[in-house]
């Protein structure tokens, strides 16, 4: 009989015990938890991307043409931006190779680069073909150059975009927009 109560009241002081410690241990957890894997809804100035968010942060920037690949290393960004319509609009092209620029200048401290590419991708022969590149850096990029490309519309890219954006132009994209220059 000694046995089973000696018994008992040791589990019942352990399982008291670990009831005790329960609201310690979560809050441990809920102080540790890393910070930058969180969900992005607000960009704000001063933010770090790395691969744990970027992710989520790309998904939250207003985008029309869908991502087909991206790519973080430190401090440059790849991405590749999909045309899978051939009547797609410059403007939007445009609005969303601004958007990216935006965030990526912005509202990060550690992007200082974006290697940018638009594809063409035809899904009933499954090819790709490369429309237009561009190689942006920090230092190149500033919010009233994003602001004209922005508001750019249906027209060719100025060469001042150009040279600071160190955009090159396909022999497609230019027969396929209209822009293609005489001479």
């Amino acid at each position: 009989m000694n046995r089973f109560i000696l018994t008992s009241a040791a589990l019942f002081i352990t399982l008291g015990t670990v009831l005790l410690l329960l609201p310690f241990n979560k809050l441990h957890t809920s102080v540790s938890r890393p910070q930058q894997a969180l969900p992005v809804l607000l960009h704000q100035p001063g933010w770090e991307l790395s691969n744990d968010n970027i992710v989520d942060a790309l998904h939250s920037l207003p985008l029309t043409m869908p991502i087909r690949r991206v790519e973080w290393n430190e401090p440059a960004m790849s991405i590749d931006l999909i045309v899978s319509a051939p009547d797609t609009k410059l403007s939007e092209m445009y609005e969303n190779i601004a958007d990216l620029l935006s965030f990526s200048f912005s509202s990060t401290i550690n992007v200082n680069q974006v290697k940018l590419r638009l594809v063409a991708e035809d899904k009933w022969l499954g090819t790709k073909h490369l429309l237009l590149a561009a190689d942006v850096r920090r230092e190149d990029w500033d919010s009233g150059l994003n602001g004209e490309l922005k508001r750019t519309g249906e027209a060719p890219l100025s060469d001042l975009i150009k040279q600071r954006f160190h955009v090159i132009e396909t022999i497609l994209w230019k027969n396929q927009f209209g822009v293609l220059q005489n001479g």
